[in-house]
């Protein structure tokens, strides 16, 4: 263990010191963006100097001296003294105004979490309920996903849906311990579970606690932050699916998100007090604000609450099939909206490089940027030409990532057509916009392409462009669609499967926020 504690250490180093890189990169491509659209330089931004916390923060002596942690640290667990060093508490700011504490640790406790992690799931995975599906190396929520849609619909159909409170902060530490001295639940070494206890119990606090030294130590909750956290939680859950299990219906756990679906209300009134008496045995509490409840699912009323659809992971569930959920569609329009202000209106107030648009040839630079952001948003950096062979000519995709490769599931693609038709509309308004500010501050022009001209891509002059003789690519100026995107993603899915799409990342739970992060912006 203390050779994999040693590589373990160097990987997270290394990946430290990449997303680092990154960063900068990343600040420095923004800000030649910037000079590029309004010829006008940018600036640093200023950077707070701030003293550095515990050396276990810093990748660069982390990344020298892993042999010598890895093996201080594994002489502390074998005499079960290992405590790990106070972690970080700091702030990020929600969407709804508000903000949430993040903890980080250091770099040598952060490797010794993942390979114990690893380590247990491995012994365990048999152990763990069929009906979880987080933190499974064997599953992801592509899976839960299509074992929750997989259930006969004949006749009323209702889904119980239940939200704990603040799961990963209330989970009693009692009650984690004694989860993880149960034999016949789970299979722990002494040491193992030593560690485990010393995560529940760590110090912490934020950049004023470090600098003066006064942390503070948990008492309840997994500890958030370490990867050690996602074994605890899904642990702490397991009884719950044991007592779904010998219920009637069928159910689906990802980590805290549970929903369970059956073809009674006296079926679904037993599910609920499941949840009851696992909260009472636990110390769990349900969110009664949030909690949905019993609820049946169908396009007319009946006499218990009715609801036409149900979100869960990403998906809208009906009885049409699966849907894009209201909330998802109004997260992208929120993304699309800010990348058009991005591309075409923002910059304006600060200058304008004349080079970027002319109405002569027909072309925009900041349009045609556009463009290329939706498509790699959209086909998760695919190009049109790859979609269309695919579609098409029967050429082969090797992956399919993006927006629309997590929604190839999707059934009922009504949203999907409207959302095409909404994008294309709001980017020939900001055009026009665009035009408005260009010649009354600028005295420049712009080209207005209408919907059906953005649609096909002929707004743009084909002598603005040199290509084939000096090897320039062609430039794809067609417009991406969603529902392109989605017709190449259910093709690939019912040709190849779902071995070949990118099941996004999850860190305590799925939040179908991390699906816009192939857009640049």
């Amino acid at each position: 263990m203390r050779n994999e504690l040693r590589s373990e250490i160097k990987r997270l180093s290394k990946k430290a010191f990449d997303k680092e890189r990154a960063h900068l990169e990343k600040q420095e491509k923004y800000r030649e963006k910037f000079t590029r659209r309004t010829n006008v330089d940018a600036t640093l931004p200023s950077v707070r100097s701030a003293r550095p916390l515990h050396r276990h923060f810093d990748p660069r002596h982390c990344k020298r001296n892993a042999n010598v942690l890895a093996t201080a640290i594994w002489h502390k667990v074998l005499r079960y003294e290992y405590d790990p060093e106070p972690a970080l508490v700091f702030q990020i700011p929600k969407p709804d105004g508000t903000s949430r504490d993040v903890t980080a640790f250091g770099i040598p406790d952060a490797a010794l979490a993942n390979v114990l992690l690893r380590r247990t799931l491995e012994r365990n995975k048999k152990r763990l309920s069929p009906h979880s599906y987080a933190y499974h190396p064997d599953k992801n929520v592509f899976d839960a996903i299509l074992a929750l849609r997989d259930f006969d619909k004949d006749g009323k159909l209702f889904a119980v849906q239940i939200d704990f409170e603040k799961y990963f902060d209330n989970i009693p530490a009692n009650y984690l311990k004694r989860k993880i001295s149960d034999r016949s639940a789970v299979s722990l070494t002494p040491h193992e579970r030593h560690i485990f206890e010393s995560f529940l119990h760590h110090r912490l606090g934020d950049a004023e606690a470090h600098r003066t030294l006064t942390f503070r130590r948990k008492i309840k909750g997994t500890p958030q932050g370490s990867s050690s956290s996602l074994f605890l939680a899904n642990l702490a859950n397991h009884d719950l699916d044991r007592k779904l299990s010998a219920e009637s219906g069928k159910f689906v756990r990802f980590a805290d998100d549970v929903v369970a679906i059956c073809g009674s209300y006296e079926e679904a009134q037993r599910l609920e007090r499941c949840f009851d008496r696992h909260c009472s045995e636990s110390g769990l509490i349900v969110n009664r604000k949030k909690s949905p409840g019993i609820a049946v699912i169908s396009d007319h009323q009946h006499e218990i609450r009715t609801i036409s659809d149900f979100t869960y992971l990403g998906y809208g569930f009906s009885d049409k099939g699966l849907t894009l959920p209201r909330k998802t569609e109004k997260k992208l329009q929120q993304k699309v909206s800010r990348l058009i202000n991005i591309y075409l209106i923002n910059s304006l107030k600060y200058g304008f490089n004349r080079r970027r648009a002319n109405r002569r040839y027909g072309y925009d630079w900041d349009l045609l940027g556009l463009v290329y952001e939706l498509r790699r948003g959209f086909y998760g950096g695919l190009t049109e030409q790859e979609i269309q062979d695919f579609l098409y000519n029967g050429r082969r995709l090797s992956k399919m990532r993006g927006l629309m490769g997590f929604y190839c599931l999707i059934e009922d693609p009504t949203v999907l057509k409207a959302l095409d038709g909404w994008t294309v509309n709001m980017v020939r308004r900001a055009s026009v916009q665009r035009r408005h500010i260009l010649r009354t501050q600028y005295r420049r022009n712009c080209p207005t392409p209408s919907n059906e001209e953005l649609i096909l891509g002929n707004w743009i002059a084909s002598s603005a462009w040199r290509s084939g003789d000096d090897g320039t690519d062609e430039v794809e100026v067609a417009f991406p669609s969603l529902m392109r995107g989605w017709r190449a993603a259910r093709k690939h899915f019912f040709t190849f499967g779902l071995e070949g799409v990118q099941a996004p990342g999850y860190d305590s739970s799925f939040d179908v926020s991390i699906l816009f992060d192939a857009f640049d912006y």
